[in-house]
């Protein structure tokens, strides 16, 4: 597998009243293309500032990121936010679906910002996640997986290379976050996309490849899934 992106020593650290607060504490990590990463750790751990910092919504205080062998953008918001367009795909606990808008304009709304509007990719989009015929219902109409499912689509509508999710499944029951997480691996691996999710949830191991274990800003174990 090629390599997709690395990072050497990423610091974070905040400056508070009470002192610094080193969120991300020397963070080294290594993803090739393809894999299916799950970040797991308690709250406060370091997992959505690493998230955050791999999207580049976020500025290390130190250390250096390569995405598919160049420097990601650190300063300079207005290349930053072309490096997120045009690589990043994040899917959130909450949808963040546009209510007035139906499940396949969702879809289109997101290529319109992207590369251009493509009704025929955003059907094929609908039907990968299994939800081609609700494609003119409107989001309060279907279920809370379902939503789920069309924001997975909507993340994928401009074909990142890395797709990011942060307690994707955090709304969702056991059953419904199954088949969730069902449709994603399926989705990603149909258009070759490499994925990390960060989650409280031991049982979603299944779905990965590789689980980074982090703990108080470090990366406290890194292991293949069998």
């Amino acid at each position: 597998m090629r390599k997709l992106l690395e990072m050497r020593n990423i610091q974070r650290h905040y400056v508070m009243p009470s002192g610094t607060v080193k969120a991300l504490d020397g963070i080294n990590l290594e993803i090739n293309e393809g894999e299916r990463i799950i970040l797991l750790g308690p709250s406060g751990s370091g997992k959505s500032t690493l998230l955050n910092c791999l999207s580049a919504l976020d500025t290390p205080t130190d250390g250096s990121y390569t995405f598919a062998g160049s420097p990601v953008p650190q300063v300079n918001s207005e290349k930053m936010t072309t490096f997120r367009r045009e690589n990043i795909g994040y899917v959130f606990q909450f949808f963040n679906l546009l209510q007035d808008l139906t499940v396949l304009e969702n879809i289109l709304l997101i290529q319109e910002l992207a590369d251009g509007r493509d009704d025929a990719r955003a059907r094929n989009l609908l039907k990968l996640v299994g939800l081609e015929l609700e494609a003119n219902r409107f989001p309060a109409e279907i279920s809370g997986g379902q939503q789920q499912r069309v924001a997975i689509a909507r993340s994928l509508a401009k074909s990142p290379r890395l797709l990011l999710g942060d307690e994707l499944t955090g709304n969702l029951d056991s059953k419904t976050s199954s088949m969730v997480m069902e449709v994603l691996v399926k989705a990603c691996e149909a258009e070759g996309i490499t994925c990390v999710f960060v989650t409280h949830d031991e049982s979603l191991i299944e779905y990965a490849t590789r689980v980074v274990r982090i703990d108080s800003g470090k990366v406290m174990s890194d292991e293949i899934v069998e």
